[in-house]
Order: C-alpha cells, then sequence, then structure tokens
C-alpha cells in the first residue's frame, strides 16, 4: 500500500491510497466467485486469466463497488495514521483507477479536526445542582409499595428478603443514595463541561453536527430495538426532520465537547494503563459473541476491526481530561434537589 497527501488545510484533507494490483485482483475474484457460483461457467473461461474473466463480467462495477467496500477500512485506518490525520467526518471515497489488473487508486476526503487553541480549561468555575435523598424520598416509596400490596405488610415482605419495614427501608435508603450519587456526579460533569464550553468557543461545520445528530438518532434506535424511530415518530406525531432538529442542540454540544477534551488531553498527556483498557474492553461487548469471551479473545477480536481499539483507547483518554478538568474545577452548589423528582414519570411511585 502506498500513500499519497494531495492537500491539507486546517479544515480538510485529501489523499490517494494506492492498493497493489494482485490484492485489488484478488478481492475482485473473490466477489466473482460469490456471484457466480451457483451459475454455469463459460465453456472458454477456464483458458482464460483472472484479468480477462473480470473485465468480460457484466456485473464488474458491482464486485468491484464490493471489493473496496471490504479493503478500504484497513487500508484507511492505516493510510491516517500514517499521516497523522485525525478526521471528524466520515471519509468520501472517489475512484480515481480501479481496472482490473492494475494497481486500485482511491482519493479520500475527510474533514480533520481544527487546531484548538484553549483560552481556559483549568479552574473553571461552575456550579452544579446536587442529588439528594430525603426522608420524604422514602416514605413516598414505602407508601407505593405498600399500595402495590393492599397496604399489608405482611404482604409486602413476602415478596422482599427483609425481615422488616425498618429493613427494607434502609435498603432503599441506600439504594436512592447510590443513584443520588451517580446522579450528582454526572451533573458536576455537565456543569465544567458546559463552562469548558462557554470559556472556548468553537465553530464546528455544519455537516460535522448533521453527521453527530444521524449518529445520536442510531444510537437511541439500536438501544431501543429496530422499531423504535417509527413507533416514536407516530405516538409523538413528529417527522423525522422535526427529530433531528431537536436532537441538534445536543449533537452540537457533543461535538464540541469531545474536541475540547481531545484538547485537554493533548496538554495533559493522560497514561492509558492495560488495567484500564482491560476494564473498557469488557465494560462495553462489540457483539453478543463477546458476551462470553475473555479479555484476550475480545482484544483479538478488536484487532481485527480497523481503528476499533484506537477508538476505545480515545474514549479513555477524554474521560481522563474530563477527571481532570473536575479535580481542578472551582465548583459551587445550587439549591440541591430530591432524587425522586430526577427520575421519569413511569419510575416514581403512585401517590
Amino acid at each position: 500500500m502506498s500513500v499519497q497527501l494531495l492537500n491539507t488545510t486546517e479544515e480538510e484533507a485529501a489523499f490517494l491510497i494506492e492498493i497493489d494490483a494482485k490484492t485489488f485482483e484478488k478481492a475482485l475474484i473473490e466477489e466473482y466467485n460469490k456471484e457466480t457460483k451457483t451459475q454455469e461457467k463459460k465453456p472458454n473461461a477456464a483458458f482464460l486469466s483472472n484479468v480477462a474473466i473480470l473485465k468480460q463480467y457484466s456485473g464488474l462495477q458491482r464486485i468491484t463497488d464490493k471489493a473496496i467496500g471490504k479493503l478500504m477500512p484497513s487500508y484507511y485506518q492505516n493510510a491516517i495514521d500514517q499521516l497523522g490525520l485525525h478526521p471528524m467526518s466520515f471519509p468520501k471515497f472517489v475512484p480515481r483507477m480501479i481496472e482490473p489488473g492494475q494497481p486500485c487508486v482511491i482519493e479520500v476526503q475527510v474533514i480533520i479536526e481544527p487546531r484548538i487553541e484553549l483560552k481556559k480549561y483549568e479552574g473553571l468555575q461552575a456550579a452544579y445542582t446536587p442529588v439528594v435523598v430525603t426522608d420524604l424520598d422514602i416514605a413516598k416509596q414505602i407508601k407505593g409499595l405498600r399500595k402495590q400490596h393492599d397496604n399489608d405488610d405482611a404482604k409486602l415482605l413476602e415478596k422482599y428478603p427483609f425481615d422488616t419495614i425498618e429493613a427494607l427501608q434502609e435498603e432503599m435508603r441506600n439504594s436512592l443514595n447510590s443513584m443520588a450519587e451517580e446522579k450528582t456526579a454526572d451533573n458536576i460533569k455537565d456543569a465544567v463541561i458546559n463552562k469548558l464550553i462557554e470559556e472556548n468557543p468553537l465553530e464546528v461545520r455544519e455537516e460535522i453536527i448533521e453527521q453527530q445528530v444521524m449518529v445520536e438518532i442510531n444510537q437511541l434506535s439500536k438501544q431501543m430495538g429496530p422499531k423504535f424511530l417509527d413507533s416514536y415518530l407516530k405516538s409523538s406525531g413528529k417527522t423525522l426532520t422535526e427529530l433531528k432538529k431537536e436532537v441538534r442542540p445536543q449533537a452540537e454540544k457533543t461535538v464540541k465537547k469531545n474536541l475540547l477534551l481531545a484538547a485537554v488531553a493533548d496538554k495533559i498527556n493522560p497514561e492509558i494503563t492495560e488495567e484500564e483498557l482491560k476494564e473498557e474492553v469488557m465494560k462495553h461487548p462489540a457483539s453478543l459473541m463477546d458476551f462470553s469471551s475473555d479479555y484476550e479473545t475480545r482484544r483479538k477480536r478488536l484487532e481485527q476491526n480497523p481503528g476499533a481499539l484506537e477508538q476505545i483507547k480515545h474514549a479513555i483518554r477524554l474521560n481522563k481530561a474530563l477527571d481532570y478538568l473536575v479535580s481542578k474545577a472551582v465548583l459551587q452548589e445550587n439549591e440541591p434537589r430530591s432524587v425522586m423528582d430526577t427520575l421519569p414519570d413511569f419510575m416514581k411511585p403512585e401517590e
């Protein structure tokens, strides 16, 4: 493989990737054989070279697209590593030479991360809302449970592994305290991020925000199931365009947050240990096969997917950068909020 940088600006880069003729021919023949394995071969096919067979095949353009689609992920990742580029957009591939028997030459166009000069990232003054558990929260929870069991404490305790209502209340308080601590930590991080964005204004290209909008919508659909998007749009009476508009502010914030955290990570250069990498890999299985796999198996599978392991390392760097910002921030508390007030309606106990 050879790579040639065509041009680069502060916002964009274009480069050529050349795949050697033998590798390209092999990929084309694999796709050709898949398409024609059930077809009767022509009598003279055995006397033709691979290149001749490919050139006379009516589906050449189709199998070329498939072959390039399979080859490009690894070649693209190697190319941006060689050139030291940090793309923000999905790459645009423009074939320049795709003739069987010749090297395959593809032009790649990407939007790259802008150069960011951080104005302020240490000592950020951020106000956050602590989330707390009150006696009233516990009382509401117990009242809701009692209502579900005909206000009979004996029936209620039969369902839960506790001997007394007091023991159930204590367990409930511990559970809600854990939830409140997590929500408080999230509020602190969000407040610090908001201040970081405020102190370091960024202009982000519209196509990058639009791309992130679709990423967030697709992630939601993936989490909630394939039919979620259609059913949500129908039940809410919204169009996809209206949903995109609704998601846009969060998508813009996500793009700016990631850019600024990456700039902070470049400043502090956090170390990523093998233990931290292992924890992150085991926390987020990439497929159903990963649920029963050990770390080494998962890692090998990730290494076969170009850029996958680097994405995980990048996410760890961003998290470490955020932890650093929080540790250096000047935090101010707003009025505390009850943990019950932060829950969605379906999780709140019946009154």
